[in-house]
């Protein structure tokens, strides 16, 4: 899985850094107010300004640094009315006034807002985690084959969305599903979960392609009747099996057609006599799964997607040509052809993800099994 790399920026260590993070707007503030008395006018006066201060300070420091930023507002007030005269003068006394009653204030509003972040911090940790459970990385081994995964979620702090990935090597070979789930936002993601762990469990237990597509249609039937999403809550999968034996074979419940890379520069749409319907939909059909049965050698790659990647608009309205940008990267090792992949898809769209994207390269590198 290609990694979110963190930049780090250098940083205050110690109670006192602690105490001066979000501190320079607020002094930017006081020097502004105590330029602007220093060069006004006599008897004009900015010393009402140095009250939105500590307000300034509610907003972006520690409560050290409102308490501190309050007292160095009073003392900037003070040597004000001292270099003009002004000590004795109610004005003065009204500034000093509002100048504390402010910063008592900024002091518990501070205190809410520290707190809400204390809060927010927690639940995004636990969302990511919950996410992490959901959708695991792909492991860059299984079997004969090597795995490389990649996914872009639509929403730029969101981990996962409506489509869904999962790599076993199982009794009966290496098996790899790829969905995209109908929706959006949570009712798409415990979609996903459901779809997920119906995979998990299945994969292990069924002999053959054809009984684990019946237990995830089934699977995903149990989840629309329990949540009551009849004729809302489908998905396009596809699933792939590779045995021991040279060869895969795949089943497609109305997906993009997966892509074998063979030689340099060949695309092979691998596409099933019949594609089923959408899981959640087979009960609207009679005929069964159809599985493909290909050659798969070793040096062979199957790229799996979702529409999130061929239905990327660049700003005419273009689709991203896959296939066509596939036969210049066949060289390229995994990752590097996966990353290439993903900043080109990201430069066609113009930065903007409009879908949820996910693509897992298989690439077969001997015939046998391995494991461990």
């Amino acid at each position: 899985m290609a990694e979110v790399r963190r930049i780090r920026t250098p940083r205050l260590d110690g109670r006192f850094g602690r105490a001066l993070r979000g501190t320079p707007l607020p002094l930017l503030a006081l020097t502004a107010a105590a330029v602007l008395d220093a060069w006004a006018p006599f008897r004009t006066r900015f010393g009402p300004v140095l009250a939105a201060v500590p307000a300034l300070a509610a907003a972006t420091c520690t409560l050290t640094g409102i308490v501190c930023t309050g007292l160095l507002t009073g003392l900037v007030a003070t040597l004000i009315a001292w270099a003009n005269g002004w000590l004795i003068d109610s004005p003065f006394r009204v500034t000093i006034l509002c100048v504390a009653a402010v910063s008592v204030a900024a002091l518990e509003a501070g205190a809410v807002r520290l707190r809400r972040e204390r809060e927010l911090v927690n639940v995004r940790l636990i969302a990511e985690t919950a996410q992490r459970v959901v959708l695991r990385p792909v492991p860059e081994r299984l079997g004969p084959v090597r795995l490389n995964g990649v996914y872009l979620a639509a929403h730029h702090q969101a981990r996962i969305g409506g489509d869904a990935y999962e790599c076993l090597d199982t009794a009966h070979g290496v098996r790899v599903l790829v969905a995209d789930i109908r929706g959006k936002g949570l009712p798409a993601v415990e979609a996903a979960a459901a779809l997920l762990t119906c995979f998990r469990e299945a994969a292990h237990t069924e002999t053959s392609l054809h009984r684990l597509a019946q237990r995830l249609e089934a699977g995903t039937q149990r989840h629309v009747r329990a949540t009551n999403a009849f004729s809302e809550c489908f998905a396009t999968a596809v699933v792939v099996e590779i045995p021991d034996e040279e060869v895969v074979r795949v089943v497609r419940f109305g997906h993009p057609r997966p892509l074998l890379l063979r030689g340099s520069g060949r695309t092979i749409p691998l596409t099933p006599p019949t594609s089923s319907l959408p899981l959640g939909l087979g009960d609207l059909v009679q005929k069964g799964h159809q599985v493909l049965t290909a050659r798969f050698r070793p040096g062979d790659r199957i790229l799996l997607y979702t529409d999130g990647v061929t239905e990327c608009r660049a700003g005419d309205g273009t689709f991203y040509p896959l296939a066509q940008r596939l036969r210049h990267w066949t060289g390229l090792t995994g990752p590097a052809m996966l990353d290439t992949l993903r900043a080109d898809l990201v430069r066609h769209g113009r930065g903007r993800q409009q879908d949820d994207a996910a693509l897992v390269l298989i690439e077969r590198v001997d015939g046998g099994r391995r494991h461990g």
